[in-house]
């Protein structure tokens, strides 16, 4: 028995050679302009000014998985330019992070026109489209206080995120969830730092007052992201609203902080914190404010089923 089991696979590990290298196998393995051995490409899911991500299948594993493939970018010299250059730098520092609240990456390929990561595929989608159906309150404080730890562990590597905000914050089916997209962040081990230039990276509707204008920024900055992401998920509502970014940018240096309902208002002390203009009033790292969360509004460590 044994025997006739190990022939028949046998005959189906050749069968699958054969085919992959056939004009269709070959086909199946293409995204983009990117051929990449051992996965099945099945859809794209989205398209970036510098990478496309796809949905696909790997042929050792027989799971869904993300491939993040970045298009050919070169500067002058044959060098990477910078936004390539981040690509590749994404990999180094989510591999070295290595936290439950952070994507998972399972591998880096590099050819002479494309480079791609092959990551965690989450069937669940983003906080982003689970904020448009409406959250529970104790599933917008559970989802806060994951942030924040998730936070921590990044802090803890010497990394900044720098662009906090629902649509990377990614959901797993056990309702975790896992920060994504490392490509504008800050590493403490990297010499570089386009923010001492004065230059201007994140999403202005979560950008901290220092972000948005350019200067030196720290943790605290995340945690301002994330005040201004546990405020819309209270209030239902982004808590500044402008028809331009330079508008926003302005709002979130000058305007006050804005007050949640009253139904929440247990919590305006933190909002308060969170997104206090100048960054030595906010919380000075994530262990202060996981502190300060009543214990009456604490949603259980274990994942919530939705309310």
């Amino acid at each position: 028995m044994i025997e006739v089991l190990a022939a028949a696979e046998q005959r189906q590990s050749f069968a699958r050679a054969v085919w992959r290298t056939s004009v269709a196998g070959r086909d199946s393995q293409r995204f983009g302009g990117a051929f990449i051995r051992g996965y099945r490409h099945i859809r794209r899911i989205a398209t970036g000014v510098v990478s496309d991500l796809y949905l696909g299948e790997s042929e050792a594993a027989g799971e869904l998985v993300a491939l993040k493939v970045a298009r050919d970018r070169h500067a002058e010299q044959g060098e990477l330019d910078d936004s390539f250059r981040r690509f590749l730098q994404e990999y180094e520092i989510v591999q070295r992070i290595r936290s439950p609240g952070v994507v998972r990456l399972y591998d880096l390929g590099v050819s002479d026109e494309h480079a791609w990561l092959v990551m965690e595929y989450f069937a669940a989608g983003d906080l982003r489209a689970r904020m448009r159906a409406g959250l529970s309150v104790r599933r917008a404080l559970y989802n806060s206080i994951s942030i924040a730890r998730a936070l921590q562990a990044i802090h803890a590597a010497g990394v900044l995120h720098r662009d906090l905000k629902p649509g990377n914050v990614m959901l797993r089916d056990d309702g975790s969830i896992a920060l994504i997209d490392f490509g504008l962040s800050k590493d403490a081990a990297l010499e570089r730092d386009d923010t001492d230039r004065g230059m201007i990276f994140g999403t202005p509707h979560y950008m901290s007052p220092e972000q948005g204008h350019g200067e030196p920024i720290d943790a605290r900055s995340d945690l301002y992201s994330l005040g201004v992401m546990l405020f819309e998920m209270l209030a239902r509502e982004k808590p500044y609203k402008a028809e331009n970014p330079m508008a926003l940018i302005y709002k979130h240096r000058k305007e006050p902080v804005p007050r949640l309902p009253i139904a929440f208002e247990l919590m305006q002390p933190i909002i308060d914190r969170l997104l206090a203009k100048g960054a030595h009033q906010r919380y000075v790292n994530t262990d202060e404010l996981l502190a300060d969360v009543p214990p009456v509004a604490a949603p259980a460590v274990a994942p919530l089923a939705e309310a």
